[in-house]
């Protein structure tokens, strides 16, 4: 079975080959570069998931592969959270999961709102070194990482994916 990894992000492509292992899955996802059709910083957990599922689609669908996976960092700013979420399409069905969140500071809601990103917030406050923490890293003091989420989220989108597929449902 080949899968597809919208994105050549080193973290995310690390995060799906953890979630793949943990399922027994022995397959190497082909990263590619392709557009989430959102914006840079996605400002709500429902862009974000948009976001996941766009590039699971284009990568499938460019790579010609059974599924695509698409993993998404973005902001909940109406409960205030950071949040990563994966998508898995096939063409057919798709399914969606998603990380444990982290709340934001809350004086950083109203500079998001004002068009600012996260890194560079993070940076701004703790220095160009924690922006590749990335604000999973940041906030929780290194106990939960950017790649721990991600592999979270893809893990549990690709759990819920074969489920679908064991039942025979689609989404």
């Amino acid at each position: 079975m080949e899968i597809a990894l919208g994105s050549t992000n080193a973290v995310k492509l690390l995060a799906l080959r953890w979630a793949l292992e943990r399922l027994g899955l022995d397959v190497e996802p082909r990263p590619l570069e392709v557009p989430s059709g959102v914006a840079a910083q996605p400002l709500s957990e429902a862009e974000t998931a948009a976001g996941a599922l766009a590039r699971a689609r284009a990568a499938r669908e460019r790579a010609g592969a059974a599924l695509g996976v698409g993993i998404e960092g973005g902001v909940d700013l109406e409960g205030g959270w950071v949040v990563n979420v994966a998508a898995v399409d096939d063409g057919e069905r798709y399914a969606l999961g998603r990380s444990p969140g982290v709340q934001l500071p809350a004086g950083w809601l109203a500079a998001l709102r004002a068009g600012e990103t996260l890194g560079e917030l993070i940076e701004a406050r703790y220095g160009p070194e924690a922006r590749a923490l990335g604000a999973m890293g940041v906030f929780t003091g290194g106990a939960l990482t950017r790649q721990e989420a991600s592999a979270q989220a893809a893990l549990a989108a690709l759990g819920r994916y074969f489920v679908l597929v064991a039942e025979g449902g689609a989404e």
